[in-house]
């Protein structure tokens, strides 16, 4: 009797420390994130290039915030506060669905990564914090410096707070096609003809005169009477009379593997070398095999070999290094301004 009286006596302590307990979680705040009000931009100014896609990382500093933190544009204005559909409204952009690798073997291959969808040209990553200005931005109906041009807010939150940061500047810098650019970035005017090669390596003219850079004039143009769906680019070489030098004498460039993954069904005569490409180039700031060290532009190398008076191999080499942002039908032509080089031994017309 007893034992049983006993067994009532903790069944009900025990219910009575189950109702307390729920009571007690009852009162209990949540479970909040933290959110450190040290947080912030790092950056408050940005000025994109129009005319490609600009990606602004790491400029949010969490502090000892929990993350993730979810970032939104409350307002995007021109500078005097009116609006600015220009960047609030939607516009078809192309995206990346799966990642380049570098590794693709025609342009279909790479279009068939990309697709299209419709986004407001001036971005925040939802939970990076990073700035997107996308390629289709352009001065023609974008404001750009010289000009005031748009300030913005953004508020970075999670479960535990909030913060605010406004006026924020964006002032965008008018688009070039291409570069190393022979724009002026405040008129979009052409300053100069030509830029100069990137870098030259025992190049010599037939008159034995060093081939400096400067010397190679090198001109970036659209050929506007190319037609078809597949977009191209194309290289020419001429001497200081404009005579075509056939790029075979640069007999130790590889044209088949030049840009592998970017250069696709080369096309070579006795006066150019054209390739299907899918711009822009390259197809992502990123280093790659074919790009510079920053991997912001490709790097090109036009290599021969030639035995000199004395004997002895000589690799004489020509370097460029360039981005084409805007797609079309392109060409690449090296005038070398102070005399034709000497290059390979081949048998040549242009001789």
């Amino acid at each position: 009797m007893k034992t049983t009286k006993n067994r009532y006596r903790l069944a009900a302590m025990a219910g009575l420390i189950l109702l307390s307990t729920s009571c007690v979680n009852k009162f209990l705040p949540e479970d909040l994130d933290s959110f450190d009000q040290d947080a912030g931009f790092t950056q408050l100014v940005y000025k994109p290039k129009l005319g490609r896609t600009t990606v602004y990382t790491d400029n949010y500093n969490t502090a000892n915030s929990t993350l993730p933190l979810t970032f939104e544009i409350t307002s995007i204005t021109n500078k005097d506060g009116s609006p600015a559909p220009e960047l609030t409204q939607s516009f078809p952009v192309k995206v990346w669905k799966q990642p380049y690798l570098g590794t693709e073997k025609s342009v279909a291959e790479i279009e068939a990564k990309r697709g299209i969808e419709y986004r407001p040209l001036f971005q925040i990553h939802k939970h990076s914090g990073n700035m997107v200005m996308w390629a289709n931005a352009l001065s023609s109906f974008v404001k750009c410096s010289p000009a005031d041009c748009y300030v913005f807010d953004v508020v970075a939150r999670n479960s535990g707070g909030y913060k605010h940061t406004t006026r924020m500047e964006l002032t965008p810098e008018r688009e070039a096609d291409y570069e190393p650019s022979n724009y002026d970035p405040e008129t979009g005017l052409i300053t100069s003809e030509y830029l100069p090669a990137t870098s030259t390596r025992s190049l010599y003219t037939e008159d034995n005169n060093y081939i400096l850079e400067e010397d190679v004039h090198v001109y970036i143009r659209q050929n506007e009477d190319m037609e078809g769906e597949e977009k191209t680019l194309t290289f020419r070489f001429y001497d200081d009379n404009y005579v075509p030098i056939n790029p075979a004498e640069f007999d130790k460039t590889d044209w088949d593997k030049m840009a592998e993954g970017l250069f696709f069904n080369k096309e070579q005569t006795s006066t150019y070398v054209r390739y299907n490409v899918a711009y822009p180039l390259p197809l992502l700031e990123l280093p790659m095999s074919y790009t510079n060290k920053e991997g912001n532009k490709v790097h090109l190398s036009f290599t021969a070999s030639r035995l000199s008076t004395s004997g002895y191999r000589i690799n004489p080499n020509l370097q460029f290094d360039f981005a084409i942002y805007t797609e079309g039908h392109w060409e690449i032509i090296f005038v070398f301004s102070t005399g034709k080089p000497l290059l390979g031994n081949i048998e040549s017309t242009n001789h």
